[in-house]
């Protein structure tokens, strides 16, 4: 049986939730999985697959500034981001020999390649964007990120190719110089289309992402759900705290299961505009209000991308208006739900085979 580690970036709670469908593949395809990570993103991949084992990474722990900039804020953690990425690599050797893995996958862990063993990296941003005013440090990021990846044995993307992207910009690699194989393995959802529910619920919010943004926005949508009267519930995105509805309908965290039980119910989801969110909404085919985190590039590029498009509608989080999102919610189409992605259990098949040839 081939014994895989993957390691799970600790940056939100998206690149934890993305991996469940590629741990269900993995143990489907008759691997022993070994998840590795930290914080709140380790925590729900054990609420979700208790059977397996886990073992700690060095935590990034990203903190997001309320207010100001948020490149000035990434880039005065960059020097603590470089010592996590050393430490993790430290300790994956480690991790290598105390577990004998035959491979690693790494969703965005830097530091998680391997000279002894097959090692993959996944990634959704090649093409790291910057905002215009730090557009000086483009080619810097480019090449360290370039760097980077060539440390491992190949790159996956999390999405389709070309005019089936959802990801668009950035999983454009331009002149990113990557000299491992590069290879599309399609959407990953924790969710499965189930076909049409009959709502049961007008709005529900997923709250998401590094403090104290999560909280920020926590206290711009709740004071205007209960005020409006609708029928709503609202998922906090807190797996270490109980997982109990009180009495307005609000509950810290769901299972994959519950959670997409309550998307199907409700006619309205309001969220933010995180990669993994979009997956999960083209998955389900639902009508998304996105409201991207401030300073965030990805999620503000994603958010102008989808309400270009006419598929979802965004709004700035300081200047969020709940009856007003709902009216211009209805002037876009929401997402066309997705079919079966066959892309991933072709490239989990591929890897695993050149993991047992190098026994």
């Amino acid at each position: 049986m081939t014994r895989v580690l993957l390691a799970i970036l600790d940056w939100g709670l998206g690149h934890a939730t993305r991996s469940i469908p590629l741990i269900r593949e993995l143990c489907h395809q008759g691997c022993d999985v070994v998840i590795a990570g930290s914080g709140d993103s380790l925590v729900l991949l054990q609420k979700e697959f208790p059977a397996l084992s886990f073992v700690a990474l060095p935590g990034y722990s990203p903190r997001y500034p309320r207010n100001g900039s948020m490149v000035l804020a990434m880039a005065t953690q960059l020097p603590r981001f470089l010592r996590v990425i050393r430490a993790e690599h430290r300790a994956l050797e480690n991790i290598i020999v105390e577990k004998k893995i035959d491979l690693i996958i790494s969703d965005n862990r830097y530091g998680c390649s391997s000279r002894n063993v097959p090692s993959v990296f996944i990634t959704h941003q090649s093409n790291i964007l910057m905002p215009k005013r730090f557009g000086f440090l483009s080619g810097f990021v480019r090449r360290l990120n370039e760097r980077l990846i060539n440390g491992f044995t190949e790159s996956w993307i999390p999405d389709f190719p070309e005019n089936h992207s959802l990801a668009g910009d950035l999983v454009d690699f331009g002149t990113l110089r990557v000299r491992v194989p590069v290879k599309f393995i399609g959407w990953l959802s924790r969710f499965e289309y189930r076909g049409a529910s009959h709502p049961r619920t007008d709005v529900l919010a997923i709250l998401s992402g590094p403090e104290p943004q999560r909280t920020a926005l926590e206290e711009i949508v709740v004071p205007q759900l209960k005020a409006s009267g609708l029928k709503f519930t609202v998922v906090r995105g807190l797996p270490t705290l109980a997982s109990i509805f009180n009495e307005d309908n609000i509950v810290n965290f769901l299972t994959a299961s519950e959670l997409q039980s309550c998307i199907e119910s409700a006619s309205l989801i309001i969220a933010r505009s995180g990669y993994s969110t979009v997956m999960d909404m083209k998955a389900l085919g639902k009508k998304v209000v996105f409201i991207p985190t401030p300073g965030q590039t990805e999620q503000e590029y994603l958010a102008k991308r989808l309400m270009q498009s006419r598929v979802a509608f965004s709004m700035p989080q300081d200047t969020f208006d709940l009856l007003t999102a709902i009216q211009e919610s209805k002037n876009f189409s929401g997402f066309d739900p997705c079919g079966k992605n066959t892309l991933l259990a072709a490239a989990v098949k591929s890897v695993l085979a050149q993991a047992r040839n190098r026994r």
